[in-house]
């Protein structure tokens, strides 16, 4: 495949996850609550122990957002990479989670770092 047609369809892949968090996340409240947050947000904050009381909760969710925007655009990169479409389930659907572990483990490392997470000592 070209390479501009690969990057391309990676861009086109992660400007249409942030639209949709743009669109459908970003606008159903601006508060912290347990009841109102995403399913990956409260997944990211459980795993991670993210203090959300030292971050503001707009700005950790478009940090997700752009780690999900950009998860989704290398797992549809690795997946194009082959053309048969079972084969492409098959490698699409085990990279979506090393994939998806990896960068939150990543922005969980980062935000320890940054002294945004819950000390269990």
């Amino acid at each position: 495949m070209n390479f501009y047609f690969l990057v391309m369809q990676f861009s086109i892949a992660v400007v249409l996850v942030l639209l949709y968090y743009y669109f459908f996340e970003f606008s159903k409240s601006d508060n912290y609550t347990k009841k109102n947050i995403p399913v990956d947000l409260k997944f990211f904050i459980e795993t991670q122990k993210i203090n959300v009381r030292k971050i503001k909760y707009k700005k950790l969710i478009r940090i997700l957002a752009f780690i999900n925007a950009v998860d989704v655009g290398i797992v549809l990169l690795i997946t194009n990479l082959v053309s048969n479409l079972l084969l492409k389930l098959l490698i699409a659907i085990p990279f979506i989670f090393i994939v998806l572990y990896a960068s939150y483990n990543f922005a969980g490392y980062i935000f320890k770092k940054k002294g945004l997470t819950i000390d269990e000592s």
